[in-house]
């Protein structure tokens, strides 16, 4: 074959399997829906706004708007990593008040003069002291004007008035009738009686620069409990990784490593009906796995035998518009 017939077959050849490639990408977005949707929703607008508070900036984002700069949960909500690339993160509502001149910079660069800031009681359970409106003092000597979505009166009341100060009263009414239509479609797959599960909760987190995996069990009273567990029933269980001091940091307790590795002795005495997976859940699919190996009788826990072992997302009341699809995945995973 002479060298043009062959650069003409090269070509053809990487023509067919860029073809294939987009085909196959298209068919996998419509099978999951992502076409229709993309063609539905136009990606969110940059307005010229600061906003304080994880659940304003959810209730933004489904209006259409993200802010220039805003202040959430970063290290806790998921949902934060996405929303940063296009929305300056200050750090969360405790960093802008310890660094005093956060905001007030932030103004300053973006050219921002409206601050909208959450009030929800409370903003975040594990830091009880921590409240978005603390960091109003500090833009005394400022021109920035200041707004509150006041959560005390319900999601769709403050749906409403966030929808009013970012001038997007047209699609209020479109996003409380989505959540409303997936809050009773979620609603609808709760057990009509309390099923009683033992549920031990695994946050994983893990260290691509070193290997190492970390991994924290999620205490009883936290979010899961409130919003998911709650609802279907379940018991935390736990409090079979309690320390000796009895306290959990920022609602968890840290597994220690012994001889090597994560230490999992507690999960074997507990014997849960179900495990869940957060986070990372390789972390926790490998800590499992080294401690199966070095101790076979984890495989008679109850969850693992019974193969009542699911991944899920972790849900810390930022996404409130989103919530119905956290509880309706939690419900298939533990509602019998």
């Amino acid at each position: 074959m002479k060298y043009k017939e062959k650069l003409h077959a090269t070509n053809v050849q990487r023509a067919v399997v860029t073809a294939l490639a987009v085909f196959f990408i298209v068919v996998s977005l419509f099978q999951a829906g992502g076409v229709e949707a993309s063609m539905k929703a136009p990606p969110p607008e940059k307005v010229k706004v600061i906003i304080i508070g994880d659940r304003v900036v959810d209730i933004a984002y489904n209006l259409g708007v993200l802010p220039e700069a805003m202040s959430v949960r970063g290290c806790m909500w998921p949902m934060a990593k996405k929303l940063k690339v296009t929305s300056q993160m200050l750090g969360c509502p405790r960093c802008i008040v310890v660094k005093k001149e956060t905001v007030p910079t932030a103004c300053r660069k973006f050219g921002v003069k409206r601050l909208i800031i959450e009030k929800s009681d409370p903003y975040c359970i594990y830091k009880p002291k921590v409240k978005p409106e603390n960091v109003v003092p500090l833009m005394s000597d400022t021109d920035v004007t200041i707004e509150y979505v006041d959560f005390s009166k319900g999601l769709e009341e403050a749906v409403r008035q966030t929808a009013e100060m970012l001038d997007r009263t047209d699609k209020a009414a479109a996003v409380i009738e989505r959540y409303r239509k997936q809050l009773a479609s979620a609603q609808s797959k709760l057990p009509k009686e309390k099923t009683g599960k033992r549920v031990i909760i695994f946050n994983g987190i893990y260290q691509a620069t070193t290997g190492k995996s970390m991994l924290r069990v999620e205490a009883p009273g936290g979010y899961a409990d409130r919003f998911l567990l709650s609802k279907l029933g379940c018991i935390n269980a736990g409090d079979a990784f309690k320390p000796d001091d009895g306290k959990p940091t920022k609602g968890h307790y840290m597994v220690p490593k012994k001889k090597g590795i994560l230490s999992l002795k507690p999960l074997i005495a507990a014997d849960p009906d179900a495990i869940v997976m957060t986070g990372d859940t390789f972390a926790v699919q490998k800590a499992m796995a080294d401690y199966r190996a070095a101790h076979p009788e984890m495989a008679k826990v109850k969850a693992i035998r019974n193969l009542a072992v699911y991944a899920l997302p972790r849900y810390v009341d930022s996404s409130v518009l989103e919530y119905p699809v956290f509880l309706k995945k939690w419900a298939a995973a533990l509602a019998p």
